[in-house]
């Protein structure tokens, strides 16, 4: 089934800098990835037990807060990080992001020649406060160097990543949705100095350029915005994890070497080779032994 962009979505993300695209998926949709997921925390939960710094392997709790018990007791939480990509490598992965219905969204706002980014995400956002807060930024200003400079060294301004986020769970206020601010990506790369956490915040009140708005959204909805795209999420304050999952695309032959050779990715569409789209077994080559388990 055919799920191009009408013109008005494509033209409200021209103005927007992203769109919200509802009832994609269904929620059994993600049941292989949650498999996926349950693996890699099995993986963890046992490296942890084995080395004394957790009493169980928590078996008993749900997918939603068997983490958060592990990285509490073992207190490793933000040594872990809040995301996962080799960890959950997998044809499941490669399946999700090869799937007709978001190439479809993808074609529809930067063409039918396809490559996907190896810096997909899985992201947990953990109950735990403002620590589960991420501030505003652009995705670009994380591919560039000498951030902290009044105009930092430009790799990725002029390049096109698109980043499709999908949450896992319905997402709101209360368990840090996602916020933009629309418009913002007309102003262009922004300069940025780095906080206490070491994280990336721009100088300016990039609030003054728009009405921040709360993306509410459902499981099966996706949202895609651009690498310029000013964004944040809020805090935690369930007692559930947040989990979702980014994706990221960029036209067939831009200049991504940069990207590409940390986080290699493939060909996923092509309408004018289709010969050369990679498949799983291909992609997988490309990864380094310590990225397959």
């Amino acid at each position: 089934m055919n799920s191009m962009l009408t013109t008005k979505q494509c033209q409200d993300f021209n103005d927007h800098g992203y769109l919200l695209v509802r009832g994609v998926f269904d929620d059994q949709d993600f049941d292989p990835l949650r498999r996926v997921i349950s693996s890699a925390i099995d993986h963890r939960a046992r490296e942890l037990y084995d080395k004394g710094k957790i009493s169980s392997l928590y078996k008993e709790l749900s997918f939603y807060h068997r983490l958060t018990q592990i990285l509490r007791e073992s207190q490793t939480g933000p040594l872990l990080g809040w995301n996962w990509n080799r960890e959950v490598f997998s044809r499941e992965i490669y399946e999700l992001l090869t799937h007709q219905k978001i190439l479809d969204i993808v074609a529809s706002l930067i063409g039918p020649e396809i490559t996907v980014n190896g810096d997909y995400w899985i992201r947990f956002k953990m109950p735990t406060g403002g620590e589960s807060v991420f501030p505003w930024h652009q995705d670009s200003i994380y591919y560039n160097g000498n951030v902290d400079s009044d105009r930092p060294v430009i790799f990725s301004e002029e390049s096109q990543i698109l980043t499709v986020w999908i949450p896992m769970v319905d997402v709101d206020e209360q368990n840090g949705c996602l916020q933009i601010v629309p418009g913002s990506h007309k102003q262009g790369l922004r300069p940025c100095h780095r906080d206490e956490n070491g994280r990336l915040v721009p100088v300016e009140d990039i609030e003054s350029w728009g009405e921040v708005q709360n993306m509410h959204m459902q499981v099966g909805d996706v949202l895609v915005f651009g690498n310029l795209t000013f964004h944040r999420s809020l805090e935690n304050a369930s007692e559930n994890i947040r989990w979702s999952v980014d994706l990221r695309y960029s036209p067939t032959g831009s200049p991504l070497e940069w990207l590409l050779e940390k986080w290699p990715g493939f060909i996923a569409r092509s309408e004018r080779q289709p010969e050369t789209v990679e498949s799983w077994e291909m992609w997988e080559a490309k990864r380094t032994p310590a990225d397959v388990r």
